[in-house]
């Protein structure tokens, strides 16, 4: 006989809209993975009177399987999840944009340009009245973030309008649009070692319905962790909502 001390791969598959698998994203670092498999019981009590209140029958009925997992691996595909989320692509591409029209707020307020990821040479402005140059002094740019505003000693400290030239480079990446598919459907799968004995162990879950359990706190002072709680499915074909499979 042994204990049972898990180190382990956990991979996701969450179904698209229509029930079909996306693929497995892993192996992530998951913190926490509990099942609970809670169960009601149906007492047939006696009236009696040498036995009132004791129990002439009982008998124990399954609940729905309950799983709760917590992961400190963010890709986009489960902070997706955490966020009740979907993924869509960030695809820039580079470009020019020669005397965009920007109107400037007073000064210390920022106004967000139609562009990010700056290029921090060749950038120029003048007034959209007359086209005259505007000192750089004048004003303020955050390059990646793609904002600009007006300094408060400069000409423009009462705000504006202004055309605006500069290059901007590429950007690709990943945008997550959270609050929009609000049923998370998933495949879960664990492949573990038993450091007790060094012998393999995998749990299957064919099917989890999740939700998110925390909120997600994007300032945290550690690395970021989300978690999932929800309820195990019988998936069709399957003989049990999960499994465990121990070597030896």
């Amino acid at each position: 006989m042994s204990g049972l001390l898990l180190a382990g791969d956990v991979y996701f598959d969450r179904f698209d809209e229509t029930g079909n698998p996306t693929g497995l994203v892993g192996p992530l670092n998951a913190t926490q993975l509990q099942i609970n498999t809670p169960s009601d019981t149906k007492d047939r009590t006696s009236k009696k009177k040498t036995s009132y209140g004791q129990a002439l029958n009982s008998v124990t009925i399954a609940k729905p399987s309950e799983i709760a997992i917590a992961f400190d691996d963010q890709p986009a595909e489960m902070l997706a999840m955490a966020l009740m989320g979907e993924i869509a692509t960030i695809n820039q591409g580079a470009g020019t944009v020669t005397d965009g029209p920007v109107t400037l707020l007073k000064a210390g307020l920022w106004t967000k340009l139609p562009n990010s990821n700056l290029a921090t040479e060749g950038l120029s402005a003048v007034h959209a009245a007359d086209d005259s140059a505007i000192a750089a002094t004048a004003y303020e740019v955050n390059y990646a973030a793609g904002m600009i505003r007006a300094t408060a000693s400069g000409t423009l400290a009462a705000g504006g309008d202004i055309k605006l030239s500069y290059d901007y480079a590429a950007v690709s990446g990943s945008r997550i649009k959270g609050g929009v598919r609000p049923t998370i459907n998933a495949r879960i799968f664990l492949d573990g070692t038993n450091l007790a004995t060094g012998k393999p162990v995998k749990c299957e879950i064919p099917k989890a319905s999740l939700a998110p359990s925390a909120a997600v706190d994007l300032l945290a002072s550690e690395y970021v962790s989300t978690t999932l709680g929800g309820k195990l499915i019988l998936k069709d074909g399957e003989t049990a909502p999960f499994y465990i499979d121990q070597e030896g």
